[in-house]
């Protein structure tokens, strides 16, 4: 539909008049004048631009959030991200424990080896051991040394460790004594050496 039109009119040049003419611009057209740029063109073109980049922009930014929440995830997970080195639980089976005396692994010792005659004792240690050099409770144990000295039991029967426990002093009877331990008739092979002043 036309907006307006020119009408031109003039006086006859060499016997012809000029005609009528119609300059009409159809509504929704833009006129471009003495070179101008059009400027609405330009306008619709970088508003077209804008959405696609702000699509793209969010596009990206959501993608970022989907890795950083996967990489998270994976980072928690016990299955993935785990050590090369693992150990695989199963029952170990022990052999069973073997109370049976060893005269080689058994021994006793005395502490102080030496001590005056009338008063100070010395205090004798006896340890019962197996074959594996664990203690035997409940074994019970005897020393002697002599009728000269007088024997104390302070733990005569072994505890878990196997340990029973004596004191000895001499009345009035200096001199170097051998002591040895027995128990279950079985003396042991190892015996210490104290003496009296």
């Amino acid at each position: 539909m036309p907006i307006f039109g020119l009408l031109f009119f003039s006086t006859p040049v060499g016997g012809k008049s000029l005609k009528k003419l119609d300059f009409s611009i159809p509504l929704g057209h833009h006129c471009i004048m003495n070179g101008e740029k059009d400027s609405t063109t330009t306008y619709d073109s970088k508003a077209t631009r804008r959405p696609k980049y702000a699509i793209y922009t969010l596009i990206v930014i959501v993608i970022l959030i989907f890795i950083l929440i996967l990489f998270l995830y994976l980072i928690r997970s016990p299955l993935i991200f785990r050590s090369g080195a693992y150990s695989v639980s199963q029952p170990v089976s022990l052999p069973a424990a073997s109370s049976s005396l060893s005269l080689d692994n058994s021994y006793i010792f005395a502490s102080p080896l030496r001590a005056k005659t009338g008063g100070e004792s010395i205090r004798i240690t006896v340890y019962i051991l197996d074959s594996r050099g664990i203690g035997i409770a409940g074994k019970t144990v005897s020393i002697g040394g002599g009728s000269l000295l007088t024997v104390t039991p302070i733990q005569p029967t072994t505890d878990s460790q196997g340990r029973s426990t004596f004191d000895v002093y001499s009345g009035s009877s200096p001199g170097v004594y051998l002591i040895q331990a027995s128990t279950g008739g079985v003396t042991l092979t190892q015996k210490a050496t104290i003496s009296f002043d």
